[in-house]
């Protein structure tokens, strides 16, 4: 698929999920840069958009507030062209934005172990990890989440690994999901078709 002038790129739009800690932020940024796509941060979007950390939006306004933020803020990326958005930890957990995003466009979910996420998250002010046994914490929102991020598009392993192998997987995977999208439009019977989700994990 040929995007705008002549770099050649699997997909204009992508977004990644993923649990806090697992790289999104940073994989999506070269990410970007290899594809020569924008990138947009949702939660630093919410920050400059609110006027303040999330931390204080948490503290000062509540989840309930953040998290509709973080939905129109989804409604407004999805809405992007010649993008990769960074999503937040919780905002794909949320049915409705789930399903905005698939939509829209592949969603790629990092993973990592939780003793990674710990150690990259360890120092952080995150309102989620304020208790007294923080990995235990990761270890129980990663088992309850576990099932949601299943049903993004493709699914990539960050832990211990550079990020410029990981942008290669996932660029990888993109022209592979892009190249099967493509086979089902093609086909006769493919109105009510999509292509099927890359579950690997491995």
């Amino acid at each position: 698929m040929l995007g705008t002038g002549l770099i050649e790129r699997p997909v204009d739009w992508v977004a990644l999920a993923g649990f806090m800690g697992t790289g999104k932020s940073r994989v999506g940024w070269e990410l970007s840069r290899a594809l020569a796509l924008h990138f947009v941060d949702t939660d630093k979007l919410i920050t400059r958009v609110v006027g303040k950390s999330i931390p204080e939006v948490f503290a000062q306004e509540g989840e309930g507030y953040f998290r509709a933020c973080e939905a129109e803020v989804v409604r407004r990326v999805s809405r992007l062209d010649h993008a990769v958005i960074s999503l937040g930890g919780g905002t794909f957990i949320h049915e409705a934005n789930r399903r905005t995003l698939l939509e829209r466009g592949p969603v790629v979910v990092l993973w990592a172990t939780p003793e990674t996420v710990y150690q990259r998250t360890k120092h952080s002010d995150r309102p989620l990890l304020r208790a007294e046994d923080p990995l235990g914490r990761i270890r129980s929102l990663m088992d309850e989440r576990e099932g949601v991020y299943r049903q993004g598009t493709i699914h990539v392993h960050s832990d211990g690994r550079p990020s410029e192998e990981i942008v290669e997987e996932i660029i990888e995977r993109l022209w592979n999901w892009s190249d099967a999208a493509h086979a089902w439009a093609d086909a006769p019977d493919s109105v009510n078709a999509e292509p099927v989700a890359d579950r690997a994990t491995d």
